[in-house]
Parts: C-alpha cells; structure tokens; sequence
C-alpha cells in the first residue's frame, strides 16, 4: 500500500506511539481494514436516505467528500474502527465446541445490510484471528476483544474463521454509534490536515476503549475496588 504513489503515505507516527510494540506491518494492514469498514459505513449510511439518523447522513456526506489522503489519514487509527462483538463473552461461548456450524447464538439484528457486508466482515474476522494468534496482548488494545472470546477465536482454524465470519456478519458494527460526533471530529480533521485535531479525536477513541475494559471488568459501577467479574470457563 505504502509503495503505491496514488496513496498518500500513512501517517504511522501517531499509531506507533500508542501501540508501538506492533510491527508496522500489522498496522498497515490495520488501516487497510479500517479504510473497508469506513466505506461501508459511509455506504451503509447514504443508502439509508434522509429519513436516517442526521449524524450517519452526515458522515456519509463527510467520507464521500474526503480525498484519497484524508480517507487514509482517517483509517489509521491504532485501533480497530469497527466491533464484532468481541467484548460479549456470552455470544462466544458456544465456539468451544469447535464446531461453528453447532453454535446457539443469539439472534443479531444487523447493522450493515448493503452487499459489501459479508466481504468486510471476512476481512475484520480474519485479521482479528491473526492478531490474536500473532500479538494476543496486543488485540486486547486493537480490537476490543475479552481474553474469552481471544482464546475462542485464536483455537479456530482458517475454515472456521471464514465460516465465522459467514454465518455471523450480522455482529459487524461501527465503533461508538452513539458518539457520532468522535466519528466526524475524526473526519473533518483529516479533511482539514489538522493533525492536532486527528490524534486528539484518535486518543479519545483509546480512553473509550479503556472505559468500555473497565466497564467490562467491573460491571455495575466504576469501583475498581470491586472484585472482576468471573470469565466464562472453557469448555
């Protein structure tokens, strides 16, 4: 990607600081993910018309405007931009019988339904399992993810990752719905080349990462005094 002169070069300084120990090609092909996820969203969100949500409609509008730079300028983030619902144990546990095909999941209603979906999802499901197998510590802070649902995910084979990422598309959604402004602070700084602005918005993001770990670790209260609630037990 960084070879191809269309491409703005990734501004991978601000990434690094905040995950320095991942190489830099785990960032790279962060981005790479981050840029799909961000234009489906954008898509998802402009074939929702006007009667959607104000804040999607704009970010729509916002992405569509953005030039090639700036569109890789925002997708690279030092983490990962959308959710599968890693942080849900719950819809993870049926995983440990090996057999993707025997799980008992929860219905899902779907976020995404523009046809890119399923080509997206494979994508984040993929790079998810090789972060996990590669850097486990390290997926924590990228994606999310509860140590549950990372040992689940790393025990699949290649075929069950794809199978995953099939059956379960339905779980793909955008990062933080509810705090559209992050998603367009982040959009109007790449267009606008404020850089300031960018990691800013960028270093929101990771203390949201953090409250939602926090949260997840003591449900019910923000004491960190209380004792962690209990992982599921593998099976």
């Amino acid at each position: 990607m960084l070879r191809n002169e269309v491409r703005a070069p990734l501004d991978l300084r601000i990434a690094g600081r905040a995950v320095s120990w991942l190489r830099r090609e785990a960032l790279e092909s962060l981005a790479q993910v981050n840029h799909r996820c961000l234009g489906l969203l954008a898509e998802q969100a402009l074939m929702l018309g006007p009667q959607s949500r104000p804040e999607l409609r704009e970010f729509g509008d916002l992405w569509q405007a953005l030039d090639d730079r700036a569109r890789w300028q925002t997708a690279a983030c030092p983490y990962l931009m959308v959710d599968a619902c890693f942080g849900e144990p719950q819809r993870w546990q049926w995983l440990s019988s090996g057999r993707i095909s025997d799980g008992q999941c929860m219905p899902y209603a779907s976020f995404f339904t523009v046809p890119q979906t399923a080509t997206v999802a494979r994508m984040v499901f993929v790079y998810a399992w090789s972060l996990v197998a590669s850097h486990s510590a390290g997926a924590s802070v990228v994606l999310g993810i509860h140590p549950y649902c990372a040992s689940l995910l790393g025990a699949c084979t290649v075929p069950q990752v794809h199978e995953l990422a099939e059956r379960h598309a339905a779980w793909l959604r955008p990062r933080w719905l509810k705090r559209a402004g992050l998603w367009r602070e982040m959009l109007v700084a790449a267009a606008e080349e404020d850089a300031v602005s960018l990691e800013r918005s960028r270093m929101q993001g990771l203390r949201m990462f953090a409250a939602e770990a926090r949260d997840a670790a003591y449900p019910g209260g923000r004491g960190l005094t209380r004792s962690p609630a209990p992982l599921p037990q593998l099976q």
